[in-house]
């Protein structure tokens, strides 16, 4: 077994299904430390995995992602969350994951049209949502944007 780390404070649950996503069974999971650290633990180091589990870390939060709106009350028209990323561009597909309050509420893939990627985040109600949008293939990239939703 090998972790990889980084000096990057992450969404550990995000950074979890984005690991799980592109390492599968190579990774055992991933862990944070007070101190700001993010660690992608591999049960298979071959040099492959190690690169990819570097590139989750090291572009961790790199990719544009926004929200035509990031703060709206409940019952407000539903929000969409866009990449529009030139390292996008080439892609099928990208990965998303949404947290509402710091639990996963929702996890999938979105297509990439024109090289945009769009999702929208339907009928929210009240609370915080981190939106994670990140890339599946190569160099495995990610953005977030957060939504707050308040109760009317």
């Amino acid at each position: 077994m090998l972790d990889i780390i980084a000096q990057i404070p992450t969404e550990i649950n995000a950074l979890d299904i984005v690991a799980r996503v592109a390492l599968s069974s190579a990774t055992s999971g991933v862990s944070s430390s007070s101190d700001g650290k993010s660690t992608i633990h591999l049960l298979d180091d071959s040099q492959a995995n190690q690169d990819i589990a570097n590139d989750i870390l090291n572009n961790y939060d790199t990719l544009v992602v926004t929200a035509d709106k990031t703060t709206m009350d409940e019952g407000d028209v539903d929000p969409v969350v866009t990449c529009n990323d030139a390292s996008i561009s080439g892609d099928s597909d990208v990965g998303y994951v949404v947290l509402l309050d710091g639990t996963v509420y929702a996890s999938g893939t979105t297509p990439v049209t024109a090289g945009v990627a769009t999702l929208n985040l339907m009928s929210p109600v009240d609370g915080v949502y981190e939106i994670s949008m990140y890339r599946v293939t190569d160099n495995y990239a990610s953005g977030s944007v957060t939504i707050t939703v308040n109760e009317v």
